[in-house]
């Protein structure tokens, strides 16, 4: 679907001016949930990679992947949670971070109701460079909602889950000397040499 990718092209409509930071890299997802036992979930995309443009002290907020379950009902044993994990790893800057989460079946109504949903931990802090950090966070969802004792199954009645990123504190390097600096170094240097000399006179 290329909704990591689509986010630089977001953030441009959303932001003006100058960009302090190109944020470059890729996700993953992983976890128990895309299996059974348990209420069995899909997305798409499982991956991808992209970047997205952020000023110190912004947010940016897209659509990173879709979430859904084909089981035409949630069972007894899809009701216990299982893990999710979205591992994000940015070759610029270089720096990794996890998100952890839950997915459940859900039966309401003594299962008259039922759908899935995702719960995430977080927000998660990723710290890069001297000082430099950037926090992402996954939001919550409820998909494949339906009535009558079923799910209403398929991608087609699923959930975005989306991706907010916080672009906290700029990573900020060694600031070399200015060259009248290192002349008062080398100025403060000759005198303390000349002051030995004099002294072993």
């Amino acid at each position: 679907m290329g909704k990591f990718l689509a986010a630089a092209a977001v953030s441009a409509l959303m932001t003006t001016g100058a960009y302090a930071a190109t944020f470059s890299g890729s996700f993953a997802l992983s976890g128990d949930a895309f299996s059974d036992p348990g209420l069995v979930v899909n997305a798409d995309p499982m991956s991808h990679t992209g970047s997205f443009d952020l000023d110190v002290g912004d947010s940016i907020t897209f659509d990173l992947f879709d979430i859904w379950t084909d089981e035409n009902s949630v069972g007894s044993d899809d009701t216990v949670a299982q893990s999710i994990i979205a591992d994000f790893n940015f070759t610029s800057p270089v720096v990794s971070g996890t998100l952890g989460g839950s997915s459940i079946g859900n039966r309401s109504f003594t299962g008259f109701y039922q759908s899935g949903s995702v719960s995430w931990g977080g927000p998660v802090s990723l710290a890069f460079g001297n000082g430099g950090q950037l926090d992402l966070e996954l939001s919550d969802a409820t998909f494949n909602r339906g009535n009558w004792w079923s799910t209403t199954p398929g991608d087609e009645n699923g959930a975005t889950i989306r991706l907010t990123a916080t672009y906290v504190s700029e990573s900020v390097s060694a600031v070399p000397l200015p060259a009248s600096g290192l002349l008062l170094v080398a100025g403060l240097g000759g005198l303390a040499a000349a002051r030995r000399r004099k002294k072993a006179s």
